[in-house]
Order: C-alpha cells, then structure tokens, then sequence
C-alpha cells in the first residue's frame, strides 16, 4: 500500500508539473497576490524536505534574516519554486554536503532566493540544456536519480509570472547556486529593510 501511495503521489506530482509547464507556455499562469513570509515559506518547505536530506546526510541552512519585509506573491508558485529547488540540491548533493536558503533585499530593492549546494554542479555547456523542458544534463549520478526535466523550466516560470526572474550558476564538481529575483513592486513594506 505504500508503495502503490508512493507511485501515485510521484504521478501526480509529474502530472501537475507537465500542466504548470503548458499554462506557463499559454502565458496562463496567474499569480494571486498573497501576503508572504518568506521565513513561513522557507521553513514549511524545508519540514517537507527534511526527510530525504536526513537520509541523504545533508546538512540544512536557513540563512533568513529577522526582519525581512513581506512580499506579495502566489503562496503555493512560491513553495513549488523552493521544492523544486531544494529536491534538486539533495538529490545532486553527496552526502556530508550542505544545502543553504538564502533570502534577501538587493541593492536594487529587488527581494532574491536563493538556494546554493555543496553538489556535483552542472558543466556551462549543460546550463541551457537543464532550462529546457524535459533537459537533463547526463552523468552517473543524473542517470541514477528519478526526474523529468521540467522542475527548473518550471522554477523560471514561475518567477517571470511575478514579473521575476531566475538564473543558474554551477561549477562542475563544487555546487550550484539557483536565483530568484523578485521585482521591488512585489514587497509590501520596508519597515525592516
């Protein structure tokens, strides 16, 4: 029973990637304008994540500031962009590695996420290829790991449907920091800028 559980959940999860993926192609995808705690999203993310880190000997970082302004943005895009994100770190990352979350206000006053990873990276010439929808890069560990292609397509859809963006960097062998930059228009207060 778990397992036939297990199936069905990975199924849906694919099942609803592949839609998000046609309505972001549609320019369908319409955020709702929630008011977010980025640390209330950050956390509730990582509790979902912990258990395959933990089995996967990861060590987990918050590096969330107190006092970091609320944003608006779709709650639920938002989590998808950080589970997306945090599934591809633990599954990248040898054991003894680390994943870190990282939440900020730019320069810029654009309000940035970011999730960096101590894993195995991705070559400059494979980056164009993992933002395609069902891209993968081709390695050991890539051919041992479940995965669709769409989850970083997906990541940079979702953050231009907040009038965002989303930008991978990766060096072979040492990790992978993943970007999402979200225009000042989406915070809601600078109190604690």
């Amino acid at each position: 029973a778990e397992d036939i559980h297990g199936s069905a959940v990975l199924l849906l999860d694919l099942i609803n990637d592949i839609l998000d993926v046609s309505k972001a192609e549609a320019g369908k995808l319409q955020p709702r304008d929630d008011q977010i705690d980025i640390r209330d999203i950050v956390e509730s993310t990582m509790r979902l994540m912990r258990d395959d880190s933990r089995a996967s000997g990861l060590n987990f970082v918050d590096e969330i500031p107190d006092g970091l302004p609320r944003i608006k943005a779709d709650a639920r895009m938002l989590k998808q962009i950080l589970l997306n994100l945090l599934s591809n770190a633990v599954k990248f990352t040898p054991a003894g590695g680390a994943v870190t979350v990282n939440a900020f206000l730019d320069r810029d006053r654009s309000f940035v996420i970011s999730v960096r990873d101590t894993g195995i990276g991705i070559s400059a010439d494979d980056i164009p290829l993992v933002m395609t929808a069902f891209g993968q890069a081709e390695n050991a560990l890539t051919r041992q790991q479940r995965g669709t292609g769409l989850g970083l397509p997906l990541v940079k859809s979702l953050a231009e449907a907040h009038g965002g963006s989303f930008k991978l960097e990766s060096d072979l062998g040492t990790g992978t920091t993943a970007t999402v930059r979200l225009p000042a228009s989406r915070i809601l207060s600078e109190t604690a800028a």
